[in-house]
């Protein structure tokens, strides 16, 4: 067998990852896109194998979902720690969830994280049907494990009974998700460089903090 892991020479089949071919939205934005594609896949081949797709499409979905929730988290407490250079906080943190993040793989968690830190630099509120749909997927898969293995860490199968459910609905959840959070980046983005603009010119006249 040839090497696994090598360089292509086809346009096709060749990728570049790595160094400023990839961010972190090429990890979040990546598993997003491998779920649609399943199940777009899923859906063309109309057969009752297809169901197998099932976990890798939930598990790439709810894997988005986490590490988008994660650097929404990590760009809001830094444009918390800007305000707090300006003053212009709506309210203190009582947290530095970043230091935190890596340790926890509940999107629940996640997404309270979120809203606490962004309540802190907006009077904004999170849509109530996107914590909703955010919560539901928690809901069903607590661990982050149900989609990867088909029995818990007590040997309990995570399927135990049959169950129907409808791919469409599953992707369109997630897209309304997806474009929602993307909504919330773009936001945090145009704040940031907003709030850098003005420590900028209050360092340019007073010198600095």
């Amino acid at each position: 067998m040839d090497k696994i892991f090598k360089c292509g020479f086809n346009d096709y089949t060749n990728v570049t990852v790595g160094g400023n071919f990839t961010n972190e939205s090429s990890y979040i934005i990546g598993y997003w896109e491998a779920g649609d594609i399943l199940v777009d896949k899923a859906i063309t081949l109309n057969h009752p194998l297809n169901a197998r797709l099932f976990f890798p499409i939930c598990y790439n979905y709810r894997q988005f979902i986490e590490l988008c929730l994660k650097q929404l988290i990590l760009d809001t407490e830094e444009i918390y720690c800007n305000c707090k250079l300006l003053n212009t906080q709506r309210k203190d943190s009582t947290q530095v969830f970043s230091e935190q993040i890596n340790k926890t793989h509940n999107i629940e968690t996640l997404l309270h994280w979120l809203i606490n830190i962004l309540n802190c630099i907006t009077d904004e509120k999170m849509d109530k049907n996107i914590i909703r749909a955010i919560l539901e997927y928690h809901q069903m898969d607590t661990t982050g494990q149900k989609f990867r293995y088909p029995v818990s860490t007590k040997n309990i199968a995570h399927f135990e009974s049959r169950k129907n459910f409808d791919l469409k609905s599953i992707k369109d959840g997630i897209n309304a998700v997806g474009n929602y959070l993307m909504g919330v980046d773009a936001y945090l983005y145009e704040f940031g460089n907003f709030i850098k603009v003005h420590i900028t010119e209050m360092e340019d006249i007073y010198g600095g903090y």
